[in-house]
């Protein structure tokens, strides 16, 4: 999935910010959305999340249980959990995706996440603010936070 223009405009990422709240399309200029693309993920299989939101930070609060995955952690994350990104030294989170493949072991340092909102770009690449959904090869190390998904579930599914 691409954006129509290069400037977070399209039919699917307008569904993808309305699954989260309608107004969010008349926003000008159109904001980010890959919180929006992360909600969506679940509420277009009918899981409803306790976080509806359009800041990936929402994901992630100390309530959820979130934790650092680059500490040294019991239970590494699992398809679907989400992953949150910071930019910059002291920033928030600005950026989510979801796990898309995740080896427990320690020596391999790369993982699969889906994430929208972001570009083809390579590892090293930037791909802030991007283009379309992607299946991105991340470092683990570069992984701020992440959330257990039954933290966020709120309809047994």
């Amino acid at each position: 999935m691409r954006e129509e223009t290069g400037h977070n405009d399209g039919y699917q990422i307008d569904l993808y910010r309305a699954s989260v709240a309608k107004w969010l399309n008349a926003m000008k200029p159109k904001p980010a959305w890959c919180a929006c693309f992360y909600y969506f993920l679940f509420y277009s299989i009918d899981v409803k999340l306790t976080i509806r939101s359009a800041r990936a930070r929402e994901y992630f609060s100390d309530k959820l249980g979130s934790y650092n995955p680059n500490l040294r952690i019991e239970r590494p994350p699992e398809f679907g959990w989400p992953v949150g990104y910071k930019f910059g030294k002291n920033a928030e989170i600005r950026h989510i995706g979801s796990v898309y493949e995740w080896n427990p072991d320690p020596k391999i340092t790369m993982c699969r996440i889906l994430e929208g909102n972001t570009s083809s770009a390579g590892v090293t690449g930037v791909d802030r603010d991007g283009d379309g959904v992607y299946i991105k090869w991340r470092p683990k190390s570069a992984i701020y936070r992440c959330t257990p998904l039954n933290r966020l579930k709120i309809n047994g599914k």
